[in-house]
């Protein structure tokens, strides 16, 4: 099987207290939401640095100055457009790289279980397909990759809901896409997400 040119997108978000994983820090504290984040940053970065395509993150408001965790010499530094929609952030980012890559996949950070192992998987599967998911354990994806901008799979989406990925699917069987669903993995949102599949 052959392989193809990918990229990965990082979705990340400016790290700062109040501004990340708001649901936890409702019961544990800005600053240990912020520490959580930080170490599913650190986990997710370890993963990504033996991805054999570019790697991009962008952030969601500004590429920092100073240096920080996601290093100059490996990730390639964008933002995210200034649209509040998730879908409509997504589909930019797309937009931006599809051009410019035969697959594109979109990640964000916040997936503790992710390895190597689903990343290639999920870059294989789009040898064959033209879209591949990444199941969430709570209905929606951690994962999304595509050949071409399928905008489509964005557009008038409603997020942060259990039924995203039933939603997602049922679009690309009305366009007649081939996908492959990759394993499902959990990730962490809340407090309850925290205690069952955290580590400290």
């Amino acid at each position: 099987m052959r392989s193809i040119s990918c990229a990965l997108i990082l979705f990340v978000k400016n790290a700062r207290r109040g501004h990340v994983k708001t649901r936890l820090a409702s019961f544990l504290g800005e600053e240990m939401a912020l520490k959580i984040y930080l170490a599913l940053c650190e986990r997710i970065k370890e993963v990504c640095k033996e991805f054999p395509g570019t790697c991009y993150v962008y952030y969601s408001e500004y590429i920092p100055e100073k240096e920080d965790i996601w290093s100059d010499g490996f990730f390639v530094k964008k933002t995210q457009c200034t649209s509040p929609d998730l879908g409509e952030r997504m589909k930019a980012a797309f937009n931006d790289l599809c051009p410019q890559f035969e697959s594109v996949m979109l990640i964000g950070t916040d997936i503790p279980n992710l390895s190597m192992d689903i990343l290639k998987d999920a870059t294989l599967a789009l040898v064959e397909n033209e879209l591949v998911i990444g199941p969430s354990l709570d209905g929606g994806y951690y994962l999304i990759g595509m050949k071409n901008t399928n905008e489509f799979l964005f557009d008038n989406m409603v997020w942060s809901v259990d039924t995203v990925l039933e939603e997602s699917i049922r679009r690309a069987d009305s366009r007649k896409i081939s996908y492959q669903l990759l394993k499902p993995l959990p990730d962490i949102d809340t407090y309850e997400d925290w205690k069952k599949y955290g580590w400290f």
